[in-house]
């Protein structure tokens, strides 16, 4: 009995030590912190990416806005013949905005689009130049160009008049003074035998984009 008593206590003992040696809950320990969701990097488009029918680069897209512009400005009664370029040139920008909506430079491009048609003073330039300014408004609201751009919308005027549809500067007069109109151009065709769009009506599009544009080594993005 006096053996049952002694184990009993020495157990007892053992417990209690075994309790004692445990450490008590760290009221002060800091919870393992909480990951946070990071949002996705926003990713722009390479130098070497094309875009649109025409497959045109970034830097291809700039410089044709460029070049198209500087055409006009040295002879404004040949605008016409840029109509088809610039379509397609728009056709690239919004290709590009499809695959890379945040790209710092798509904003910019944009504006230099409308900036472009302002300079056709016609009905069909100035359409253009509202238009232009509501796609970049709508996209980029808050953009620092909107205020630049929203001066040029509603600065675009009609100074001159659009030619006629259905006829031609190169048609030619017929028996009784009646002007024949010269045959339709045949629409640009694009790689793969596709048609080029003509967003001018009653206009005869131009040739399409030297094709050195397009694979020159366009300069580094960002």
């Amino acid at each position: 009995m006096k053996r049952l008593i002694a184990c009993l206590s020495l157990v007892a003992a053992a417990t209690t030590a075994a309790m004692s040696s445990t450490p008590a809950p760290n009221a002060h320990a800091k919870a393992p912190a909480k990951t946070v969701a990071r949002a996705p990097k926003c990713k722009v488009a390479p130098a070497d990416e094309y875009f649109g029918k025409l497959k045109l680069s970034i830097l291809g897209i700039r410089n044709t806005i460029k070049d198209q512009g500087l055409k006009v400005d040295v002879d404004p009664d040949r605008a016409d013949s840029t109509f088809n370029a610039i379509a397609l040139t728009e056709d690239a920008i919004r290709d590009w905005e499809h695959k890379y909506p945040c790209d710092s430079w798509i904003p910019g491009s944009i504006f230099a689009l409308e900036h472009f048609y302002t300079k056709i003073h016609t009905a069909d330039g100035v359409r253009h130049v509202h238009a232009t300014f509501a796609w970049l408004s709508h996209d980029y609201p808050r953009h620092k160009l909107i205020a630049s751009a929203r001066a040029e919308s509603g600065s675009a005027a009609v100074t001159s008049a659009p030619l006629a549809t259905g006829t031609d500067p190169g048609s030619s007069t017929v028996g009784g003074g009646v002007a024949a109109a010269a045959p339709a151009a045949q629409p640009a065709q694009l790689p793969g035998g596709q048609a080029a769009p003509t967003p001018f009506p009653g206009t005869a599009p131009a040739s399409v984009i030297n094709a050195q544009q397009q694979t020159a080594t366009p300069a580094p993005h960002h």
